[in-house]
Order: C-alpha cells, then sequence, then structure tokens
C-alpha cells in the first residue's frame, strides 16, 4: 500500500529537483498587481494610482477643458482619446505629467511581492505588464545586482513603461538613459498614453513587438495567469489581440486559466469577463497572488499542473512566505529551488 501510494505522490523534495516543463507560464499584470504590492504607496508614501485614479490622484483634472473635467475624473482613457481627437496641445502636458509621476515611484528597500514575483517563474515563462510604474524592472535590477539569480523570466510591456525605451534601429529595448549595445544610440522612451477610441498598438514598433511576444507566448503555454488586469471594455484592442494569441477554446482543453483579483470582487463577472480564455472548468478565479500555482510552486508551477492534472498525482504545496525581513532572507528561501536548476 506505501509503495502504491509513493506511485501517485510527488514529494516537495521530487517537485523542487524536477525542471522538465518546456511549456511556458503566462503572467499577464494589471495596475492592481502594483496596488496589491504597494498597498500603502510606494517608498516614500507616494501612492499607486489605478488608472480610473490617474487623473485625480496626479491633478490632471484641472488640464482638461471644462466639458471633459468629470469625464477625466471617471474615465481617464475616453477623456484623453477626446483631448487626442481635439488635437489640444495640453495633451503634452498631460503625458509629461503621468510620465514624470511614474518615474518617480520607487519600491520599498525591504523585499516585495515584485521580487518575489521575479524569483517564482523561469527563464521560459514570461511576465507581460501594462503597468506604467517601474517597479518590475527595479525588482529585476537589485535582484541581478544581489547575485541572487541571473535566470530570470522574460518581462515585456504592452503599455510602454517609465523606464523601458527602444532603438528602432535595431528593434532592442533596455533601460531609459542607456545606449543600445548595437549601435550606441540612447534608448528612446516608450509611448504610455494611446488614445481609446482608436488605439493601435501596430503604429508604435516597440508596442507592436511587445504584443507580438504575447500572441507568441500564448499560443505556446499551458497556464495563463492574470493578476489585477480587469480586462476593460474600452482597451478593445488589447483583448482582441490577447484573444487571437489564446486562439479557440475548444483548443485548450488541457490549459488552466487563473484570474486573480482583489479581496472581494465579483468572482462572476470576472469568469464572464475571462470567458473566452476558459475552457469550461478549467479555471480558478482568485483573490490573492499567494493563491496562484506561481506563489504555491514557485519556478514549478507547471511540473506541479502536470503532475496534478496529466499524471493525476497528488501534489504538496511549497508556498512561498508572504513578506521577508531581508534578501538574504529571501536568498535563503529560494536557495534550494535554484540550486536543483544549476
Amino acid at each position: 500500500m506505501i509503495g502504491d501510494m509513493e506511485d501517485h505522490e510527488v514529494t516537495l523534495e521530487q517537485e523542487i529537483a524536477d525542471t522538465s516543463a518546456g511549456r511556458p507560464h503566462f503572467l499577464l499584470l494589471g495596475a492592481g498587481a502594483s496596488r496589491a504590492a504597494l498597498p500603502d504607496g510606494d517608498k516614500n508614501g507616494r501612492p499607486v494610482p489605478l488608472l480610473q485614479e490617474v487623473a485625480d490622484d496626479l491633478g490632471l483634472v484641472e488640464y482638461f477643458p471644462e466639458d471633459l473635467k468629470e469625464l477625466a475624473r471617471t474615465n481617464f482613457e475616453s477623456a484623453y482619446s477626446q483631448l487626442f481627437d481635439r488635437e489640444d496641445p495640453v495633451i503634452d502636458k498631460v503625458n509629461g505629467l503621468v510620465r514624470e509621476y511614474f518615474s518617480t515611484l520607487e519600491l520599498p528597500d525591504k523585499p516585495n511581492l515584485y521580487d518575489i514575483i521575479n524569483l517564482s517563474l523561469r527563464e521560459k515563462d514570461a511576465i507581460f505588464t501594462f503597468n506604467w510604474d517601474p517597479f518590475l524592472i527595479q525588482s529585476r535590477i537589485r535582484l541581478a545586482a544581489l547575485g541572487i539569480t541571473d535566470k530570470f523570466p522574460k518581462l515585456f510591456f504592452l503599455h510602454g513603461n517609465v523606464m523601458v525605451g527602444y532603438c528602432e534601429k535595431d528593434e532592442t529595448s533596455g533601460v531609459v538613459g542607456q545606449m543600445c549595445s548595437r549601435c550606441g544610440t540612447v534608448f528612446k522612451p516608450s509611448q504610455l498614453l494611446f488614445p481609446v477610441e482608436h488605439k493601435d498598438y501596430q503604429a508604435d514598433p516597440f508596442i507592436k513587438r511587445e504584443w507580438a511576444a504575447a500572441q507568441h507566448y500564448l499560443k505556446g503555454c499551458l497556464m495563463f495567469t492574470s493578476f489585477g488586469y480587469s480586462a476593460p471594455v474600452t482597451d478593445k484592442e488589447a483583448i482582441d489581440l490577447l484573444k487571437n494569441g489564446w486562439g479557440d477554446i475548444n483548443d485548450r482543453d488541457m490549459e488552466q486559466t487563473e484570474i486573480i483579483n482583489r479581496p472581494g470582487a465579483d468572482k462572476e463577472r470576472l469568469r464572464d469577463t475571462w470567458d473566452p480564455f476558459i475552457h469550461t472548468h478549467h479555471y480558478d478565479v482568485l483573490e490573492s497572488f499567494y493563491d496562484s500555482f506561481i506563489a504555491k510552486h514557485p519556478r514549478r508551477s507547471i511540473e506541479a499542473y502536470w503532475n496534478q492534472y496529466f499524471e493525476t498525482k497528488f501534489i504538496s504545496n511549497n508556498t512561498v512566505p508572504k513578506s521577508f525581513d531581508s534578501f538574504d532572507e529571501l536568498e535563503k528561501w529560494f536557495k534550494p529551488i535554484l540550486d536543483a536548476e544549476s
């Protein structure tokens, strides 16, 4: 009996030792992820606004014409789109203030949820973010500088980012202010705001490249996790591009979809919103990142999913702690997992 049980169970040691999965995990981040990571604001107490809060939190309302002020408060993207259509020169001021504010945001000195996210996926996996804030990049830079690992998931920025620039000549990206390693030109800041009424992600070469990568990874991934992205109906082109990458749900009968949103969110509404990415019962609506496969099986999410649903084996969680007091503590926790990969 004991032998039979062992044949149908994967121990934590076995899961950590197994790095066989080749298919990627696709993680999509929205503003809700940054809010969850920094509920009390950034290092200096600056709030991390959601998109619908940008106009008020950044004091942008005063720059909109009187007939657009209320719309700016309730639907910033739509108000911005109307500014664009009117060719109102104040749009440059709005763009500048958005970039200026998000450029000042900083991660706290202690390990943060973004550090955990960066360490909980592998090189084969990919993180796609709609967020302008610099937290994902700041985390990646400091983790690399500390030497915890050099094996990180790929990063892509679907709406641009205040820290990410692009070289059109060589079609490469890097940190704003640094130089392209091929031609030596300084990376040009990526575009942040797009008029919602006629967003054209194909017109900007950097954004076009990021979306091409999103569709590529969606086609090949075994798990799709959305964290803090509400999939607004106003962003129709984004949703259409994601759908095109995912394809027909009837062809995704073994893939798993995870939707992580704030505690107390309407789960039925979220289920309906993400219906084009869900095959029958292959989904979970979660209230915390720490309930996800990524957090419960860091750097082994695909192996764990395969063992549970394809091999029908019992698996145990290896959930990453919700907080660490120091980076030494963070490194110590991840060390056995990282050592198994090398």
